[in-house]
């Protein structure tokens, strides 16, 4: 069963004014975009001579070992509040099927 408090969490998190899932969303995106802007910027340091020695040397570099962590960190928070947004709209939905339920059996009698 659904309870009253279980509801206002979830309808919570689906109004949320400061829009905290829509923020970390565009957080881990951004990180996305600027992996290659990174990895660019590494590559052009190199003195590597081949493309794809820049590339080794460039992804193993520590700056874009802590670019690639941060990239972890902003995905976690993404994935938690998607995690969060879709329990949110599992209980409002059960939520809705008790109440119809409720409904049906007074119907009955």
């Amino acid at each position: 069963m659904v309870t009253d408090k279980m509801l206002e969490q979830a309808l919570r998190y689906l109004t949320d004014p400061q829009q905290e899932a829509s923020k970390a969303r565009a957080a881990a995106e951004h990180m996305d975009d600027l992996t290659k802007t990174v990895l660019a910027r590494l590559m052009l340091q190199s003195d590597e001579k081949s493309a794809a020695a820049k590339e080794m040397e460039a992804r193993a570099d520590q700056s874009y070992v802590v670019h690639l962590e941060q990239v972890k960190a902003c995905r976690e928070v993404d994935y938690m509040w998607r995690n969060r947004l879709s329990a949110a709209s599992a209980i409002i939905d059960m939520w809705r099927t008790e109440q119809s339920s409720i409904r049906a059996a007074e119907k009955v009698r």
